[in-house]
C-alpha cells in the first residue's frame, strides 16, 4: 500500500510523517525504515527506526531512487513500513509526471509483500497527477 502526504512547502508534511513513523515504530512487528535527505529530520524519530540518508547513496534521479528503494525492499524481507520524506528533494525531479513508473513499481512490490509505503510530496492537490491521487489517504 502507498499513502501520499501532500501539501505546499511549509504545510507540515514532515511533522505528519514523523508522527506516523513513531506510531508505526510502536506497533510494527517488522522493521520500519525512514528515507530522507536531511539528517536534521531524524532527531525526533524513534531509535528503533532505521534512518537512511539518500544523499549518502547518490540516488539523485527518479530511476536511481526507484532502484534504490526496490533494492532496499528486496534485501530485507522484514521491512513492514517505509517512509520517504521529500521525494522531489531526494531525486531532484520537480515534474510529478516523471514519477508514474516509480509509483507503479513500488506499489506492486508493497502490495505483493504487505508493506506500507508513506511518502511526502510538495504540491497542492490540484497539481497532483491522477496516478498520485489514487494513493491519497
Amino acid at each position: 500500500m502507498i499513502k501520499v502526504v501532500y501539501g505546499p512547502k511549509g504545510f507540515g508534511k514532515t511533522k505528519i510523517i514523523k508522527d506516523d513513523i513513531n506510531a508505526a515504530a510502536k506497533s510494527a512487528k517488522g522493521n520500519v525504515v525512514f528515507i530522507t535527505d536531511k539528517k536534521i529530520y531524524t532527531v525526533d524519530i524513534d531509535l528503533n527506526v532505521k534512518c537512511v540518508y539518500a544523499e549518502e547513496y547518490d540516488v539523485a534521479s527518479v530511476v536511481g531512487f526507484t532502484g534504490f528503494v526496490q533494492g532496499l525492499l528486496a534485501g530485507n524481507n522484514d521491512i513492514e513500513y517505509v517512509f520517504i520524506d521529500g521525494l522531489k528533494r531526494i531525486t531532484g525531479e520537480e515534474n510529478l509526471s516523471a514519477y508514474e513508473e516509480f509509483f507503479s513499481n513500488i506499489a506492486k512490490i508493497a502490495n505483493a509483500n504487505g508493506i506500507t509505503v508513506e511518502l511526502t510530496v510538495s504540491a497542492a492537490k490540484d497539481e497532483l497527477p491522477k496516478f498520485v491521487l489514487d494513493y491519497i489517504g
